[in-house]
């Protein structure tokens, strides 16, 4: 038969376990990054091929595979437009 400090250490590392998830989803959510719309990706996309002097912008934007808004809005006021919030 298991003691009862047995029965608790496991209890206790089960419950731990059992709320790794709920630590673990809204971290991932809050660091991994979000893309812009297809509609800004495009229109910086042009802006880009426009202006060739933002294309280092570009490269370091798309170094993770993933445009977000504050990279498209930076390259977008470089090349002199102006960005809403999406």
């Amino acid at each position: 038969m298991v003691s009862r400090r047995t029965f608790i250490l496991i209890g206790a590392i089960l419950v731990f376990l059992a709320l790794i998830p709920f630590i673990v989803w809204p971290v991932y959510k809050y660091f991994s990054p979000t893309p812009v719309s297809e509609a800004l990706f495009n229109r910086t996309k042009e802006a880009v091929e426009k202006n060739p002097k933002l294309k280092p912008d570009w490269d370091e934007a798309m170094r993770d595979g993933v445009l977000t808004f504050p990279e498209a809005k930076a390259i977008l006021e470089k090349a002199g437009e102006k960005v809403d919030p999406e």
